[in-house]
């Protein structure tokens, strides 16, 4: 059955009980290919309890019925990169799918992939994403300005997406496999945060496209991400500064740039007497100089 798969859909699931089940039910609600065409490997990175319940969760489902579904528990949790890299290293299809555990197909398009993937120099694909402020791509670092944030809503409402300057989010995208495995793979170095511009680089390199789809959606369940949270902004600026590193980017003109972004943010928080928000932009930007080592 293996040799039949077009598309491998890899889920890296990390105590996600409460997500897991809607995810793999949208897959079958938007299937329009063979179901011998699909195969869905769900690599778990939790431990305990939380990996016993997520492994029923799989086994009980209906998915099995039609769909070859195949559970990996990985020995440890080393990160989104690293579970992605063993479901790809064990997936069948000539198009690989990364698809995180809060999403959910809005549209049938897997079809769709297919026919796009007859370009035989398309590395990358992604859709519309509606949620996490409806952004589709973001603006790599290597190209932060003061205006950065504005600029990205502006064009994402627009679904105006340059594929040398943004990077399509991580949340839902599908890959040529082979194209994929020669770049490397996920950068396991990255535990989490910026594995996207590093895989858009790294494909660019090679001349490979990426494009952006805007008729087809699909939903990402994280809200609008208001809260913050220490940890998560801590391992999102390692990350930054480890992709910062590899590709060459002036630390101290990222720096500058960012301030600039805060600072407008700041002041346009203060003129609109939103004192909330002025003290989490100035912790943010006290925290980030804290960690780049900038005074």
């Amino acid at each position: 059955m293996s040799e039949l798969v077009k598309i491998s859909i890899i889920i890296v699931t990390y105590n996600s009980q409460n997500l897991l089940a809607d995810c793999l039910q949208s897959i079958i609600d938007h299937l329009d290919i063979p179901s011998e065409e699909l195969e869905v490997i769900i690599v778990d990175n939790s431990a305990g309890k939380n990996a016993e319940e997520i492994k029923e969760i799989i086994g009980s489902h209906s998915i099995n019925k039609n769909i070859t579904t195949k559970y990996i528990h990985n020995s440890a949790n080393l990160g989104y990169g690293q579970g992605n890299n063993v479901g790809i290293k064990n997936s069948s299809g000539e198009i690989v799918c990364i698809m995180n555990p809060d999403v959910r197909f809005g549209s049938k398009i897997l079809k769709n992939v297919i026919q796009q993937f007859q370009n035989t120099a398309l590395g990358l694909l992604a859709y519309k994403q509606i949620g996490g402020s409806n952004y589709s791509f973001y603006e790599k670092p290597e190209y932060k300005s003061s205006i950065t944030g504005w600029k990205t809503k502006f064009l994402n409402k627009m679904n105006l997406f340059n594929s040398k300057t943004y990077y399509l989010s991580g949340a839902f995208f599908f890959l040529d496999k082979s194209k994929f495995e020669e770049i490397g793979l996920f950068d396991e170095n990255i535990f989490m945060y910026y594995e996207e511009p590093d895989i858009a680089n790294r494909l660019q390199n090679k001349n490979y496209e990426i494009i952006y789809d805007k008729n087809f959606i699909y939903y990402h369940l994280v809200g609008e991400r208001n809260d913050f949270n220490e940890n998560s902004f801590k391992k999102e600026t390692e990350a930054l500064l480890y992709y910062i590193k590899k590709n060459n980017i002036k630390k101290e003109k990222y720096l500058k740039n960012l301030s600039a972004e805060f600072s407008l943010k700041i002041k346009i928080a203060k003129a609109m007497g939103d004192n909330a928000r002025v003290a989490k932009f100035n912790n943010e930007l006290e925290l980030v100089k804290s960690y780049f080592d900038i005074k």
